[in-house]
Order: C-alpha cells, then structure tokens, then sequence
C-alpha cells in the first residue's frame, strides 16, 4: 500500500483522525444538494496547528467509523463487511496495516465485530500499541483473544465454556477486564454438565466482571454484580460500570466504582428510579461527571465517594447523547452532544463544574482532549440562517475551549471522528 511520506515507519507527532464518507464532488440540477460521486469514504489525519490534511486511503463507505488506530500511531486496524469485488476477490473482516511496512493483512474472517450478537464490540489496543484484545466467537461461546501487533502470537486468554466478552485493558497493560456469564453458565457447550446450551436460550448481555492477568493466564473474579455494559478501567486498581443500560425501557441506570484488589463495588450516583447516563471519569478515577435525568434534568459533577461537588441545570441532552472529556491533567473537563445530536454550543468547566466557556455556535458533540493537553477537538455542527446545515465538521480549540477553528470545512463528505493518535513531541 502507497503510504504518504509523513505517516511512513509511524506518527511523530499528533494529529487527529477523522474520515470523509461520501464525498461530494458536484451536483447536475442543483449545486447546493450535490451527490456522492461514489460510495467510498477516506481516512485522513489532521495537523493541529496547521490545520493540513493528510489523505490515506479508501475504504468501503460501510467501514464507518470501525478504524482503530494504535496508540504509538504506527498500525491501524480496521473491519470491512463482507463483499464480492468487481474482480471476483472476497473482503471482509478484520485487517492491520502497518505504516513501518505499508503493509495490509487480514487478521480474522468474521462478518462482524459483534460475536454472537453481543453489541458495543470493537479490537483494543494495549496501552503501549504492542498488543490487540478481542471477543471472538468459538464453537458454542465466546472467549477474549490476545494478538500481538505483528500479528504474530495469537492466544485464546479466557479459554472458558461460558461467553467472555467487552475486554479492556488496564493503564499499565498488565490485565484485562472482561464481563462473562460463567458463574450462571459454566458451559455452552452442548451434553456437557450444567451446560445452558438450549434452542431457545437466549444470549446473554451481561455477567459478572472479570479480570485476567496477561502474562500468567489468571483469571479471577473481581465482583459480584451484575454488569450489563463494557467496564471501564479508571486507575491500575479501580474499574467503572453503569449497570441497566442493556434494557432500553428502563427507568433506573446506576454508576459504580469497583476496587480491584479489594473486591468491593461502591455506587456513586445517588438518585433512585432515575436514568444515570454518560458517566466519564478523569484521570486518577478522582471525580465523575453524568447527566441524571431526574426532574429536573441536570448535568452532575461527584468524588469517587458519590459526594456531590456540584450540578447544572442549564443543560438537557436526549438519553443517549451526552458526552464528555476530562483533560490529561484533570483541571477541565468538556461535554457536549453525541450521536450527531448536538443541542448546544462546547461547554468548556473547571473540574468543580464551574463553567468558563459556554459556546453558541456551532452545536458541539463528541469532545477530545489531545494526550498532551495542548488541544480540544469536536465536532462542530454549523447552523446557518436558522437551520442545520446537515454537516459534522472537526473542530480544534484551545484547552478552555476558545480559539475555535474548523479544520475540515474543505472537505465536501460527511466527516467522522476517530481520535487522537502518534505520540506527542
């Protein structure tokens, strides 16, 4: 693969990735509402001082957003669908690239990143870019897989007859997260012994949360609630869940803290019978900030202990389209929109909730601090003359969110965010 000459043996710098679907490059009978001239969509990295565009390659436009870059920015890993080419070759599944070789391979067939069904799925990196983790589906269940970047040294950690999945490495790389139902179902398998493999059994979406140690294998128990998200890991020994997010009837969602070590799992929200969303911890686990959506609906700031530090009611996000950005040293944190919906302007707070930048427009979702603190990026949804002008831009401001600039403006696709990447100078 012809690489451009700035990403070739890896990122020296950071820059922002982002991909353009679609692009749209004119129009026949109305130039305002131009068409796609072809159903691609291209990866490109974006300097943040210069604001200069660095164009990659193309994927099919259903790859989406299912690119996950490394965290040193040498490889990229990214799902295609399954698909017949025009000249009778079979793509689809899971592949690596290496920018030190220009190099693409295909790491596994699969037809999703979803094992057995079980949404939130997608390839982690380890912390230093040596390793990827993820949930595959075996014969009758689901294990959680270890690859080393090279695509060499494939190993099955969990190794289990229950369904282990939603792996998350630990800061310092040393352990895996993961939820499994193995305390319910010791076994899949079918004719085995308390085996839960039934015509009509359903698969489960959640389990008790797990920890494995990398280099030995052990696997152990760390709580025993009922966890029904992906984990979070917070510090080497403390991991975040959200428990009831899996029902999307319900009317009760709860935030924990569970220590590692210790075993114990504390709940920090507090409000009973009311959805507690969004929660995103800064660095050290120390605080948490979450939309409740009780009545009234409030943006909340809490300690580690679930103490209240102090609230907003300025702000009212849909259930599911609250996000938020803790920078690397935690003096602020970001919240904005998501999923394209993005109501207000870039909220920029100190970590007491004490806001310092308020924006109007544009409408702001999806905000990311850079490792190294110097920028915030997030995209940028621009109204003009009253309406929605239909378009995600990546916007890059300074830490407390002033100096605004859009980056992508010269782009005619619909532009995605993926993250950060490369390592800070």
């Amino acid at each position: 693969m012809s690489l451009p000459a700035q990403v070739r043996g890896g990122l020296e710098s950071l820059y922002f990735a982002i991909v353009s679907l679609n692009e749209r490059t004119g129009g026949t009978s109305n130039p305002n509402t131009p068409v796609p001239e072809q159903e691609v969509e291209t990866l490109f990295l974006v300097n943040p001082s210069s604001g200069e565009l660095i164009e990659l390659f193309d994927l099919p436009v259903s790859t989406e957003d299912r690119i996950y870059w490394s965290p040193d920015g040498r490889r990229v890993a990214y799902f295609l669908e399954p698909a017949l080419q025009p000249d009778g070759t079979r793509i689809g599944g899971l592949y690596l690239l290496d920018l030190n070789l220009g190099i693409s391979l295909r790491l596994f067939n699969i037809p999703s990143l979803n094992p057995r069904g079980i949404p939130e799925h997608q390839p982690v990196w380890s912390p230093d870019g040596s390793r990827l983790a993820l949930a595959l589906p075996t014969a009758y269940d689901v294990d959680i897989f270890v690859i080393a970047a090279d695509g060499s040294g494939f190993q099955n950690l969990t190794a289990h007859g229950a369904f282990d999945f939603w792996p998350a490495w630990s800061p310092d790389g040393r352990m895996i997260a993961f939820v499994s139902d193995r305390e319910r179902c010791p076994t899949w398998t079918p004719g085995e012994e308390g085996s839960c493999s039934q015509l009509d059994a359903p698969v489960p979406m959640g389990g008790n949360l797990f920890v494995a140690d990398v280099e030995t294998g052990a696997v152990q128990r760390v709580s025993d609630l009922w966890v029904d998200s992906p984990p979070v890991w917070v510090s080497n020994l403390q991991i975040a869940v959200t428990t009831g997010t899996s029902d999307l009837l319900a009317t009760q969602t709860d935030i924990w803290l569970i220590n590692v070590q210790a075993g114990t799992a504390r709940k920090v929200s507090e409000a009973e019978g009311v959805l507690n969303i969004g929660a995103v911890w800064s660095p050290g686990g120390q605080q948490v900030i979450y939309q409740e959506l009780a009545d009234p609906p409030r943006i909340v700031l809490r300690d580690s202990r679930g103490t209240l530090i102090n609230q907003t009611e300025r702000y009212l996000f849909p259930r599911l389209g609250f996000s938020a950005a803790w920078s690397p040293g935690g003096e602020w944190v970001a919240f904005g929109g998501r999923n394209a919906q993005c109501p207000y302007g870039l909220v920029v707070a100190r970590n007491t909730l004490e806001i310092v930048y308020a924006g109007t427009t544009p409408g702001a979702c999806d905000p990311r601090y850079s490792p190294d603190g110097k920028w915030l990026a997030y995209a940028g949804f621009q109204t003009r003359a009253g309406a929605a002008d239909g378009r995600l831009d990546l916007y890059v401001a300074s830490p407390n969110g002033y100096n605004a600039r859009n980056l992508t403006s010269r782009l005619k696709g619909e532009v995605r965010l993926l993250g950060w990447v490369g390592e800070a100078p």
